[in-house]
């Protein structure tokens, strides 16, 4: 569900990119006129690819009362999918926006509706077919972005059939929002959230042994963003008037376009994106897996030496098939699980402007050798050692409650860090792994036990281990070594 979402969503904004390009063009305290819309029609032709053999234009303005009508043709794009080598093609469908200026000079997009659109790719046909789609943006030529906006829909269907799938995904109301903070030296602060009711899905697709596998899952709600801190929207309009307008010389154009990809990539850009589910039900070939909730979230920041990559994932209320796992084994089955981590030692902007001083234009497109990319891997390096810190973090089951927190350093060839782990409840830990049986008691009591001698009671009766790991990969759990390093 939200793949296809966020292609539409992705669309509308697009859109919305080209005409805020456009617009400084045409901006002043007048309504929309012919020679207004001669020049958005002008622009759009020189920011959209052309149909090639003559064929009607993406694109199409013309005045309507105080509105600039916008309207995409979908079924022009298949000349242009076709000459560029893809294999994609889409139905004939009118995608109709219009463009009114403000007295205060900010422009609103509004699409009022959104027709069925169907296409086909791969032999796989896909049809979208949303009710009551509404969406609104308000765009300040002056950055240029939009400062606001919002996406509403009734309801959908998504639909996909091929020789090997069958696939229905269904969905209630749906929500977005768009926000955006202006900072004072231009760049931005802006973010994406769509909210979607009562998902659904069904799959039925034929296996690689050539057996049928079919699944189906409800979700109650789904929410997703995307969210850009320190853009700098000039820089990119900037770049994607520099591609435009030299589609097919690009290569004479090395210089200016590398001058505006380091300035895109110069430290200060923080990208996130994440995402939340509540109350899933999955049924697979294995049975019905149910979930109260799951949360992700992944940030890149790009701040030179001191850039990081953090990720944290939150699942709860999971219940798994009966029979999925080892008999006795659903008390060891974790219900909750709550990690969160970052990757630090990094250095994106060494490593962008190394890729970008190493890119080289040829008529097939961007080219970087085996040495360049080698390069380009020492660059993001250069800050080390890498390390992976594991902020506070927990894994709870009916026989498990553990908390771990902790870091590990790698420089190439050597590994060293140390992870504190906590368990409450151990006995309970041990009792349950005694139920699955004689088998599993001969494999993994011996150590647990040793776990256990070698632990720290602390108040309250948890017992914590300090697991310690040195470059030359010898290894202590609380100061004492465990086994003898490796020559």
């Amino acid at each position: 569900m939200s793949a296809s979402y966020s292609r539409r969503r992705i669309a509308r904004l697009s859109l919305a990119g080209i005409l805020l390009a456009a617009a400084p063009a045409v901006a002043g305290d007048r309504p929309a006129t012919p020679e207004g819309a001669q020049n958005l029609q002008a622009l759009l032709a020189r920011y959209l690819p052309a149909p090639p053999g003559g064929e009607p234009a993406l694109a199409t303005v013309k005045p309507d009362g105080s509105d600039y009508l916008v309207s995409v043709d979908l079924g022009a794009l298949n000349g242009v999918v076709k000459a560029a080598g893809g294999a994609t093609s889409y139905d004939p469908a009118i995608l109709t926006y219009r463009l009114t200026e403000q007295d205060d000079g900010k422009w609103r997009l509004v699409q009022d509706s959104l027709p069925k659109i169907a296409g086909r790719s791969n032999d796989v046909a896909t049809v979208v077919d949303i009710a009551n789609s509404k969406s609104t943006l308000l765009i300040d030529p002056a950055l240029p972005w939009w400062l606001s906006g919002s996406a509403s829909a009734d309801r959908g269907v998504i639909t996909m059939h091929g020789p090997t799938i069958d696939q229905t995904i269904d969905f209630a109301a749906a929500k977005g929002d768009y926000t955006t903070t202006v900072k004072p030296d231009g760049a931005v602060s802006t973010a994406v959230r769509d909210e979607i009711d009562d998902v659904g899905l069904k799959v039925a697709a034929v296996g690689q042994d050539g057996q049928p596998v079919n699944v189906s899952g409800r979700v109650e709600k789904a929410a997703f963003n995307i969210g850009a801190d320190g853009l700098k929207p000039r820089k990119v309009f900037d770049l994607w008037r520099l591609l435009a307008a030299h589609r097919d010389d690009l290569a004479q154009h090395e210089a200016e376009l590398k001058a505006l990809l380091k300035d895109i990539a110069a430290p200060g850009l923080r990208l996130a994106e994440g995402g939340e589910v509540s109350k899933a039900l999955i049924e697979s070939p294995y049975g019905a897996i149910a979930l109260a909730g799951v949360k992700f979230a992944i940030g890149v920041e790009n701040t030179g030496p001191d850039s990081a990559i953090d990720a944290a994932v939150g699942i709860d209320g999971l219940s798994l098939p009966v029979g999925l796992a080892l008999p006795g084994a659903a008390d060891l089955t974790p219900s909750k699980i709550d990690v969160t981590a970052t990757l630090k030692g990094i250095d994106i902007t060494a490593a962008a402007n190394e890729a970008i001083a190493d890119m080289h234009l040829t008529d097939e497109g961007p080219k970087m050798s085996d040495e360049d990319s080698a390069r380009v891997s020492a660059a993001l390096l250069g800050a080390g050692p890498m390390r992976l810190e594991v902020a506070p973090s927990r894994i709870v089951a009916p026989a498990i409650d553990a908390d771990f927190q902790g870091s590990i350093r790698y420089e190439v060839g050597k590994a060293s860090g140390s992870m504190t782990i906590r368990m409450h409840n151990f006995d309970k830990t041990m009792a349950a792994v005694r139920a699955l049986g004689p088998d599993i008691q001969e494999k993994a009591l011996p150590a647990l036990a040793m776990a256990k001698g070698l632990a720290k009671t602390e108040d309250g009766g948890s017992l914590s281990w300090v697991v310690e790991l040195s470059e030359n990969r010898s290894i202590k759990v609380n100061g004492i070594p465990l086994g003898k390093a490796p020559d």
